[in-house]
């Protein structure tokens, strides 16, 4: 089927599309599916609404497909990306299926993950993901399917909510600050105490 026309690619997606084959460009991961591209997009979408009250870095219209996420406009954003140069592509075969390879070239460069708004932790959570299912494709849909909590709540044929994972990334960040905070205070209490009884000792 062809792509249909789409004169302008809205910012959010081609910077995440491009932050992403960066990435896997870092990682000297090489060429990706399309099937790839899409799911790390929507990793990439996942790990920014944790900690964006569940908005997504390319604003795409995921909803549950048949074969898990997808999202119409990132489709036509990357045949578009990829017939402008922005995005390298290569078509084949495998037996009686063709495929799409894409991967970044010289330029653009493509946005950092900071730089579309993903922390610290999260890109090096990404960037970890990158390297582990790049080339897993099995893996990388399976963690993506069974793993995702935007995909344990989805519905067929239904948009795709992310707003769960606002809530679940401000519980896990009170709960391990609130631990570890408590535990940190005591031990240097304890060591404070130990540090004065010794010096007492001395004097």
């Amino acid at each position: 089927l062809a792509a249909r026309p789409m004169a302008n690619v809205p910012a959010s997606i081609q910077s995440s599309v491009l932050a992403v084959l960066r990435e896997v460009r870092e990682a000297g991961v090489g060429k990706i599916t399309r099937t790839t591209l899409f799911k790390l997009v929507y990793l990439l979408d996942c790990l920014h609404a944790e900690t964006h009250q569940g908005q997504i870095a390319s604003g795409a219209g995921w909803y549950f497909h048949s074969f898990g996420p997808f999202a119409v406009d990132l489709a036509d954003g990357i045949d578009v990306l990829a017939g402008r140069g922005m995005v390298q592509s290569a078509s084949g075969e495998f037996g009686d299926k063709e495929f799409s390879l894409y991967w970044l070239g010289e330029y653009p460069l493509g946005p950092a993950l900071s730089e579309i708004g993903l922390s610290g932790g999260a890109a090096s959570r990404f960037s970890t993901m990158v390297r582990k299912y790049s080339k897993d494709l099995s893996k990388l849909l399976d963690h993506v399917y069974f793993d995702t909590l935007p995909m344990k709540g989805a519905t067929p044929g239904k948009r795709i909510d992310f707003s769960a994972l606002a809530e679940q990334a401000t519980f896990q960040a009170h709960r391990h600050a609130h631990v570890t905070g408590q535990a940190k205070h005591f031990r240097l209490m304890e060591l404070s105490d130990r540090l004065t009884k010794k010096f007492s000792a001395g004097v």
